[in-house]
């Protein structure tokens, strides 16, 4: 029994080890590395994160630039694009103007307006014709005759052909629509180049100043303006072929507004004609009434549609620039 040796009770409180330290150190100790290795990962993480941003805005921007370069490049087709569907869009519309189902009361009054415009510059330009031979054939004869048929007949025929409001063409495919536009402009400016020669070629003869009326400076700046338009014409023709110097919707603007101010000063002409003194002999002021009527008349009736076409261009040209 007195060999029996008892274990000594430990000298270190509960709660303390050996070298001094208290659990609570040991877990202060933890929380510390813990909170630095949370430290370290979030820094490279945060090093990652800013890589991958860098290298998304990077790409972005080159995304950005991808797409600036596309949409420079299809932008004038785009353009063209939407002016031939606006063409597309007026050939529709005046096409429906003459179904015979869905519009047939329209086609009637239409059809009645028509037959009354051709009727009116037929016979204001025969009447003119008329009153030039009467008496003689001489050479101031083909001035009125040429300018009346080339302005009133052939002109407007040329015009309502284009526009889709000629009876005898309405039906036709634009591209001969066309065609025959072209026919009869140029036919029409043949006929006011002669007539403007052989006025001149009269006033030599007769050894009488030129220009010296209203009417014959209203004819000069006309014929000068006819001869512009034309040109103007030729240019619309082959638009496409010379998009890189206007844009062809530019051009048929162009050549819209040209035209409808020379038809208008033609007939501004016509009228000042119809009150010259050489008319006024043998016509007597409720005839030359009732030819400015009728001029005015055909002259409206004509120049609508254009300048209807004229504002529509306009504003999709506006809307494809802006």
């Amino acid at each position: 029994m007195g060999n029996e040796t008892e274990s000594e009770p430990s000298s270190v409180p509960y709660g303390i080890l050996e070298n001094g330290a208290t659990f609570a150190d040991l877990e202060s100790g933890d929380r510390a590395a813990s909170s630095q290795r949370g430290t370290e990962n979030n820094s490279y993480h945060h090093g990652e994160d800013c890589s991958v941003i860098t290298a998304a805005a990077a790409a972005a921007m080159e995304q950005v630039e991808t797409d600036e370069t596309r949409f420079a490049t299809k932008r004038s087709q785009t353009e063209e694009e939407e002016e031939t569907r606006e063409d597309e869009q007026q050939r529709q519309q005046q096409q429906k103007r003459h179904q015979p189902q869905s519009v047939r009361m329209l086609s009637k009054r239409l059809v009645l307006v028509n037959l009354l415009a051709n009727f009116l510059m037929f016979a204001i330009a025969g009447f003119i014709t008329y009153h030039c031979f009467n008496k003689a054939t001489v050479l101031f004869s083909w001035h009125p005759t040429f300018m009346a048929v080339g302005y009133l007949v052939l002109m407007s025929q040329a015009v309502l052909t284009l526009s889709g409001a000629n009876l005898l063409t309405y039906q036709r495919h634009h591209k001969t629509r066309v065609l025959v536009h072209w026919l009869l402009q140029a036919v029409a400016g043949v006929l006011i180049t002669v007539a403007f020669v052989c006025i001149v070629l009269n006033k030599i003869r007769m050894g009488k100043a030129h220009f010296q009326t209203t009417h014959g400076l209203f004819g000069l700046i006309t014929v000068i303006l006819t001869l512009v338009s034309i040109g103007g014409g030729v240019f619309t023709k082959y638009g496409y072929q010379l998009r890189s110097v206007v844009r062809p919707i530019y051009s048929k603007i162009m050549h819209g507004v040209a035209g409808t101010v020379t038809y208008i000063l033609g007939s501004v002409t016509i009228g000042l004609g119809i009150y010259s003194r050489w008319f006024e002999e043998d016509n007597g002021e409720q005839v030359r009434l009732a030819l400015l009527i009728g001029l005015i008349a055909v002259t409206l009736y004509v120049i609508i549609n254009p300048i209807a076409a004229t504002i529509s261009r306009t504003k999709t040209a506006l809307r494809t620039t802006l």
